[in-house]
C-alpha cells in the first residue's frame, strides 16, 4: 500500500499505520530515523491532526517508534524477517539479520512424551526423547519460545553445557555430524496463554505465530521435530513461491 483510498472500508489512520510500517520494514524509515512530523503527515495525506495522532499512538504502543518532546518521532525497531523456504535456525537468520541472539534454556531432559509426538519420528510408544524448551531473545527482548523433541541416533550425545555453548541446534547437531538436511513445516495463527504469555511479557490473548516443523537429517532420519512460537507484531514470514 502506497497510497490512500478514500474509498475503502478501512480507516484512514489504519491505512496510514500500513504505509508507514511498510517505509519502516523497507528501510525508507529506518532504525534511528526520524519519521516526519505530525504537520508533515497532515499535510501529505490530506488529514486531521487526531487522525495522524492516532497512526503515532499505535506505532508507539506496538513498539515501533519513540517520540521524544523537542527532538521528534524516531523508529526503535522493524519486524524480524524470517524465511520459511530456508532450512536455517533461529541464531543463523538472526545473525545474518545483524541482531544480537540470547537463550535461556527453561527446561533440558530426557521424557517419554505423548504419543501424538513419538508418531511423528515413527517410535514405538514409550521412546524416549531429548526435550528442550527455550525462550529466544533480539536485542535483549524476548520475541520467542521454542520447544525441541531430539531423536538422536545411537552414540550421539548432548549435553545442556554444549547447548547453552552452541546457542543453535542446528549448528550443534552438525558439529554431531548429523545435520537437519530437509523438513515439513506449517504456519499456525494462536493465542497466547497463561503461560505462554508470562514468558514472552506480552497479555494473555496475543496473537502468535507457530511455526511446526519435523526436521531430517541423512537418510531421512527424524532427528527433530519443533514448535517455534513467536510474538506475531515483531515477526514476518517471507515464502517464494514459483509456478
Amino acid at each position: 500500500m502506497s497510497h490512500l483510498n478514500r474509498n475503502s472500508p478501512i480507516p484512514l489512520y489504519y491505512q496510514i499505520k500500513l504505509i508507514l510500517l511498510e517505509n519502516i520494514e523497507n528501510g525508507e524509515f529506518a532504525v534511528g530515523k526520524l519519521l516526519p512530523t505530525e504537520s508533515e503527515l497532515m499535510e501529505k495525506y490530506f488529514v486531521s491532526r487526531a487522525t495522524v495522532r492516532r497512526v503515532m499512538q499505535d506505532l508507539e504502543n506496538d513498539g515501533y517508534i519513540k517520540r521524544t518532546a523537542g527532538k521528534g518521532t524516531f523508529v526503535i525497531r522493524s519486524k524480524i524477517s524470517r524465511e520459511l523456504t530456508n532450512l536455517t535456525s533461529f541464531t543463523q537468520d538472526m545473525k545474518r539479520l545483524g541482531k544480537s541472539v540470547s537463550s535461556k534454556i527453561i527446561k533440558f531432559e530426557i521424557i517419554t512424551p505423548s504419543n501424538n509426538i513419538v508418531e511423528k519420528f515413527g517410535l514405538p510408544e514409550g521412546s524416549p526423547l531429548l526435550y528442550v524448551y527455550r525462550l529466544r531473545c533480539v536485542e535483549e527482548e524476548p520475541v520467542a519460545i521454542n520447544i525441541s523433541y531430539l531423536n538422536l541416533p545411537n552414540g550421539i550425545v548432548i549435553t545442556k553445557e554444549e547447548m547453552e555453548g552452541a546457542g543453535s541446534i542446528y549448528a550443534l547437531l552438525e558439529s554431531k555430524g548429523v545435520p537437519p538436511i530437509e523438513s515439513d513445516r506449517t504456519l499456525e495463527a494462536i493465542e497466547a496463554n497463561e503461560e505462554r504469555a508470562s514468558i514472552l511479557k506480552i497479555q494473555p490473548g496475543s496473537p502468535l505465530l507457530m511455526v511446526e516443523g519435523l526436521a531430517y537429517t541423512y537418510n531421512h532420519h527424524p532427528i527433530e521435530y519443533h514448535q517455534v512460537i513467536s510474538v506475531g507484531k515483531r515477526y514476518k514470514y517471507n515464502i517464494h513461491l514459483k509456478r
